[in-house]
């Protein structure tokens, strides 16, 4: 653990707020299913112990019931927050993945852009929306007249 990240851990500590507190909001949906996923199993494995030791149809289905199906609805429930957690933490890793690996565009060659066949917009040279497109070069001014809009992406009017 790294000297700034104690020193967050004991200002929050002097703050008032616990300093799990953060741990817990990012991983309650990890903690809470399996809990359910847990109490889940151990609800059908009661159900099960409990109407095998009755003879009667009649007094088998209550632990069906209470155990089967609810143990069964909170193995799911349990399941689905699980695989939430999983989605949530695997999109948060690649989002800090892209951001760091992401090349700039290039620059505009002499104040050109480019533009796409057909497109409403126009780009850097190096933007990738328009990799592998038949592109024409045109200068910034004469594509704002034209009334074509800066990419959003690669941002063509921002100096690199």
């Amino acid at each position: 653990m790294s000297l700034e990240r104690v020193k967050t851990l004991l200002r929050r500590r002097s703050e008032g707020r616990p300093a799990w507190l953060p741990f817990l909001a990012r991983f309650w949906p990890f903690i809470l299913g399996s809990g359910l996923v847990s109490g889940g199993l151990a609800a059908i494995v009661i159900g099960y112990v409990g109407a095998s030791g009755t003879v009667h149809v009649g007094l088998q289905v209550p632990y069906l019931v209470s155990g089967g199906l609810l143990g069964l609805a909170l193995v799911v429930f349990g399941s689905a927050l699980l695989i939430l957690h999983a989605l949530n933490r695997q999109a948060r890793l690649l989002e800090r993945l892209e951001r760091r690996e992401r090349p700039a565009p290039d620059p505009p060659a002499n104040g050109l852009v480019v533009v796409p066949a057909g497109a409403t917009s126009f780009h850097r040279p190096g933007c990738s929306l328009v990799e592998g497109k038949s592109v024409r070069r045109l200068k910034v001014a004469t594509a704002e007249r034209r009334g074509l809009a800066p990419c959003g992406l690669c941002d063509p009017l921002v100096s690199a």
